[in-house]
């Protein structure tokens, strides 16, 4: 796509790699090339984050569970939950805020891939190092990240890497670093799993300093052969698979997952971007750029055919419309019951994503979220005075749907407010 974008298509750009469609952001890339919107989304991206609190250190935390007094056990899992809860609150509360939409929505896509959680780590504080280990490669090279995480003391105890000894190797995160993290199913054997996990034996964790070690005395320093090739170390099994493009393949089919449809990749494109992204050394940014001015992102047969993630839909409403603001106590309690918890997804594949989201459950939620919101007063204090410009309904729905409402809409005679609650309760508005 060469052409300038119009109100429908910047809109799209904005909705696909942030958090709703805030009128400013969706207007003043209005009139640019896709190239010129997306480097204006790339520009200027802040890293910076908010406090996240205190954390209770390790060793009190190993005391009170340790202890033989059911009220110490009890009081530590009070903490805990209260902890994980502010954690949660923490990564809402930022979504809510940044200035830098695309780069927690790149954090909140790592966040599904290379899956932690607090449930079973049992340290917020860990989470909280993973969560920025994430931001900070979110938007950078693929390779460094990967062999950051594979020394993340989260990640380490979540796989179980740090029960990994030379005398009892352990699988686990030999299993998902093939499975999930890089080359994908079919590409490696059982074989490679064993050797891989020999490798990693010896990666442990210090608790206490949140930290990655390595205990020589339980590395298993014969040969093994990855992918057909002999390494030694974790290290050298992680460049091994790096250099499959099989691994970029992985990413590629994500991103059309998570940029273009809920259908299957097409691989015409993805194979394209996976050799791209390979070419670059795993240069994320050169990744997203293909994707982003690909012939598919642009095609209007893929608009609206994205459900909306929890996030997509809390944070995106209230950072578009003028609704009250939630406390980030209940909205943690929304993503939940919408089965995007935060720092706990369901398993070590993260959340599936698409049309998976919405069952019967989630949809009832879904629907009196937004009807609650829409039928109350708006918000005056977060009215920035630009949502409701002077738009005829056409513009409003280009504006709010990806695509034509499926129920008819109101004239703007009864009222704005009327307007924008059948926008916001329409079927398509569930899409992106």
């Amino acid at each position: 796509m060469t052409r300038k974008l119009d109100l429908n298509a910047s809109r799209h750009l904005v909705s696909r790699t942030g958090f709703g469609v805030e009128w400013t952001s969706v207007n003043q890339l209005v009139g640019n090339t896709p190239e010129q919107a997306i480097n204006k989304l790339l520009r200027k991206v802040s890293y910076r984050t908010p406090g996240a609190g205190y954390f209770t250190p390790w060793n009190v935390q190993q005391n009170l569970m340790e202890s033989s007094n059911s009220d110490h056990k009890k009081r530590m899992h009070t903490m805990m939950s209260r902890e994980n809860h502010r954690l949660k609150e923490w990564w809402v509360g930022h979504m809510m805020n940044t200035p830098s939409p695309i780069l927690e929505k790149m954090t909140l896509f790592w966040h599904s891939h290379f899956t932690s959680s607090l449930n079973k780590v049992e340290q917020p504080s860990l989470l909280h190092q993973q969560n920025l280990l994430l931001r900070k490669h979110a938007l950078g090279n693929f390779g460094n990240m990967l062999k950051d995480i594979a020394k993340n003391p989260a990640m380490s105890i979540y796989l179980d890497g740090h029960l990994n000894e030379k005398h009892a190797p352990n699988e686990n995160f030999a299993r998902e670093l093939l499975e999930l993290f890089t080359v994908g199913r079919g590409h490696y054997s059982n074989h490679d799993i064993r050797e891989v996990s020999r490798a990693f034996t010896g990666w442990g964790v210090n608790r206490y300093q949140q930290r990655h070690q390595f205990n020589h005395k339980d590395h298993d320093e014969k040969p093994k052969k990855v992918l057909g090739k002999t390494v030694q170390s974790g290290d050298e099994v992680l460049r091994v698979l790096l250099g499959s493009r099989h691994t970029a393949n992985t990413i590629a089919k994500k991103f059309w997952s998570f940029f273009i449809s809920d259908g299957a990749p097409d691989v015409r494109y993805t194979s394209v971007w996976a050799t791209k992204f390979y070419q670059s050394n795993y240069d994320i940014k050169i990744l997203l750029r293909e994707v982003l001015t690909s012939k598919p992102f642009w095609d209007e047969k893929y608009r609206g055919t994205l459900t909306k993630s929890p996030a997509d839909l809390v944070i995106g409403t209230l950072r578009t419309l003028p609704f009250k603001r939630m406390p980030k106590k209940e909205m943690v309690n929304i993503f939940r019951l919408l089965g995007q918890d935060l720092f706990d997804p369901p398993n070590v594949s993260g959340w599936k994503g698409g049309h998976y989201w919405i069952d019967s459950q989630t949809l009832l939620v879904r629907k009196e979220l937004l009807s609650g919101w829409s039928g109350a007063n708006l918000n005056t204090k977060v009215n920035r005075g630009d949502q409701y410009r002077n738009l005829s309904v056409e513009e409003y729905e280009k504006w709010l749907l990806p695509d034509k409402a499926v129920r008819e809409l109101p004239a703007l005679t009864g009222g704005k407010p009327r307007l924008i609650r059948s926008l916001t309760l329409d079927p398509m508005y569930q899409l992106t």
